[in-house]
């Protein structure tokens, strides 16, 4: 695990946040901070969650010029993008939550990301579980 999986999550969920159509901030959450992030760096328990999310991201044959993120987000339904999205969220809530608890069970400070400020690592509700189906 390391802190560059969280802050690759915690971009990505920066860019869902914007103020741009739905499928655009997903197609761009998910190429720009998730594409290359090796499953390596997740944790074990979450690291079958984000293969799954990949797959998903990805599942589509792109068209001549389009990246195979942009042809499957293409494809989706609002529902299907919304769940895409809430899974990237959850991930970032889990792997916080793990992360907070290896630093409290070795005495330590969360880690975080440079610029991060203190307030920003409080927990994280729960707002969606991630399926493991």
């Amino acid at each position: 695990m390391s802190a560059a999986a969280w802050e690759s999550l915690y971009k990505a969920t920066l860019e869902l946040a914007k103020p741009s159509a739905q499928k655009q901030r997903l197609t761009d959450a998910f190429t720009r901070h998730l594409l290359d992030l090796p499953a390596e760096e997740m944790p074990g328990d979450l690291r079958q969650d984000f293969e799954a999310l990949r797959l998903s991201m990805t599942r589509v044959r792109p068209l001549q010029g389009e990246s195979p993120v942009a042809a499957t987000v293409r494809k989706m339904s609002i529902g299907e993008a919304d769940a895409c999205a809430a899974r990237i969220i959850a991930l970032l809530d889990s792997l916080h939550r793990i992360m907070a608890a290896a630093s409290a069970k070795a005495g330590q400070t969360p880690a975080r990301a440079p610029s991060i400020s203190d307030t920003s690592l409080t927990r994280i509700p729960t707002l969606i579980s991630v399926n493991r189906a």
